[in-house]
């Protein structure tokens, strides 16, 4: 059973991660953009430390908590920080649109994607994986204004709107709150439906 939890975790996060860094690619299909430009070494100038690693995973872990189930809840960090695949862009040095998987779009898009391949059957890890995009932008906030009170800003609607949006102070609380509530939901939603229909086999 643990080597089953551990096989869909790794295999899901590995899917999540080549979603984000697929949908990356895209940042670099629009080279007159005023948006487009070298981003450099993700090291050097991403701000990368073990508080923004961990905040991330701890801030998807509690995106996860909706579902009541340990495994959805590791898939929600999981896949919190593996959205910044797109960060492994930067090493090519080449023209892009930054963050273009930090959007509502793209959220969409990995959710559609996992809806597919489960084939609607497994809502949990559908709303993890776009609740967890949401947890993101949480924490990049929230570390943006307690860590250097400033605020930060998204290409929230890319790839079709580039203009990026400017986010700070508590906009973190209720973009968490959001991610959590829609997991949550759509949780209860996929037990009742499960309770139901292990009633009606056990009436049959």
């Amino acid at each position: 059973m643990m080597k089953e939890h551990i096989k869909f975790i790794l295999q899901n996060s590995i899917i999540f991660a080549g979603i984000s860094f697929g949908f990356s690619i895209i940042g670099g299909l629009f080279p007159d953009s005023e948006y487009t430009f070298v981003l450099g070494n993700p090291f050097e100038v991403s701000g990368i430390t073990i508080e923004h690693v961990m905040g991330h995973i701890f801030w998807g872990a509690v995106i996860g908590l909706g579902t009541l189930s340990i495994r959805y809840i590791i898939l929600g960090g999981s896949f919190a920080i593996l959205l910044d695949a797109d960060h492994l862009l930067q090493f090519l040095d080449i023209e892009l649109v930054a963050r273009m998987s930090h959007s509502i779009p793209f959220a969409i898009i990995a959710a559609v994607i996992f809806f597919i391949i489960f084939r609607g059957k497994d809502l949990r890890i559908i709303a993890v994986a776009f609740g967890a995009v949401l947890s993101h932008i949480a924490f990049d906030i929230f570390l943006a204004d307690v860590g250097f009170n400033a605020s930060t800003t998204f290409p929230l609607f890319s790839p079709f709107m580039l203009n990026r949006i400017e986010l700070a102070g508590l906009d973190w609380l209720w973009i968490e709150i959001i991610g959590v509530s829609i997991v949550a939901v759509t949780s209860y939603f996929f037990k009742r439906k499960e309770i139901k229909n292990e009633n009606n086999f056990t009436k049959t």
